[in-house]
């Protein structure tokens, strides 16, 4: 009886599993963007970077708007070619150099000046020094020449990125991710001051800067002495949600939708135990098989809808592909449950008979 029981409690986990599934891709657009790679040598005596985390006016996203400060120290007067690369990205919105605003455009292989591009094995390389060339896409990259001055100079940049996330989630998560590695490229870089601006709604719910050196409600202050090994880091921002949301989303919609088909599992074993005991619950049996397969994908959409209502304001599955798994899926729980409480009943069944005096 209890092999049984676990059996179909195993069938009930994987209808759990499948509800993660998806028939189209879950994944929103995502940015990857880096630091400045120099063509030359020169020394960042510090960076800044403002994040600002934004709704877009034409498609309604929430997307990461960059303000990024280099001050450089030149030894001279030079026209420094410096190159941005990114990932799914449109383009600088703004380059400022000492207070003068320039023109970023996209690597033209055929254009001659670009003497650190080169083209080898089918890929486009880009030099970082004397004898290091590094893979790249053209269409993620963009150049600029800065015309620095003797001593401290000023370069400002500006965009706007996609925040990666998963469709599926319901307290949506977006990604941040900025990449570290240009660093090394420097004659030296100094210390990079990251503030991440969260405003009144926003929150950041996991990141791999460490313990931030100064946090508020709508601020939070991170200051990377050295990059050392870190190549990139990552942060994960979501809207700031209510405290039942929270024990709602710890606990998670499908395991409570689990929790649910079991105890309707013990109920019906626990009425067909009845029947033969007592004569009454005729139905329990074919009740139970038309309620308890269908009731835990009830269940699933309920606690989901609720979960959704707490953290989005909508009483609604979001789950992309929900009916269609129903379709394919429940099926086969009736057929796999039916067949399963059938052997139960029988047992029991089985099992009273033999009480039974001859």
């Amino acid at each position: 009886m209890n092999g049984k029981i676990i059996s179909l409690t195993m069938v009930l986990l994987l209808a759990v599993l499948t509800l993660s599934a998806n028939m189209a891709n879950p994944f929103g657009p995502h940015s990857i963007t880096a630091q400045l790679v120099p063509a030359g040598k020169a020394k960042v005596l510090r960076e800044r970077i403002d994040i600002h985390l934004v709704r877009d006016s034409l498609d309604y996203d929430d997307k990461s708007q960059f303000n990024i400060e280099y001050i450089i120290h030149a030894e001279e007067n030079i026209d420094f070619p410096l190159v941005f690369l990114a990932l799914n990205l449109d383009g600088l919105e703004k380059v400022t150099i000492n207070q003068k605003e320039i023109k970023s455009v996209p690597l033209d292989p055929s254009d001659t000046k670009f003497s650190f591009l080169r083209f080898k094995d089918g890929y486009y390389e880009i030099s970082y020094g004397k004898a290091e060339w590094e893979r790249i896409n053209l269409s993620d990259a963009f150049y600029f020449t800065a015309k620095l001055h003797k001593g401290e100079n000023s370069i400002k940049v500006q965009y706007r990125a996609f925040m990666g996330y998963d469709r599926r989630d319901i307290l949506t998560k977006y990604q941040i991710e900025y990449l570290l590695f240009p660093s090394k490229y420097w004659s030296s870089f100094g210390p990079i001051d990251l503030y991440l601006h969260t405003g009144n709604k926003m929150k950041a719910y996991a990141q791999d800067l460490g313990v931030p050196k100064a946090q508020t409600d709508t601020l939070v202050h991170w200051i990377i002495e050295s990059t050392g090994k870190q190549d990139s880091f990552k942060i994960e921002v979501g809207e700031k949600i209510s405290f039942p949301a929270k024990i709602l989303l710890w606990i998670n919609p499908e395991v409570l939708a689990l929790i649910g088909s079991i105890l309707l599992l013990y109920f019906h074993i626990r009425y067909i135990y009845k029947k033969y005991k007592t004569g009454a619950y005729r139905y329990a049996l074919l009740l139970g098989n038309l309620i308890v397969p269908a009731s835990f994908y009830g269940f699933c959409w309920f606690w989901t809808s609720l979960a959704n209502y707490l953290v989005n304001g909508i009483f609604e599955h979001n789950a992309r592909g929900y009916i269609l798994l129903v379709m394919f899926t429940l099926p086969l729980i009736y057929i796999t449950y039916d067949l399963a409480l059938f052997v139960v009943d029988r047992s029991i069944r089985a099992k009273f008979q033999k009480k039974q005096p001859e």
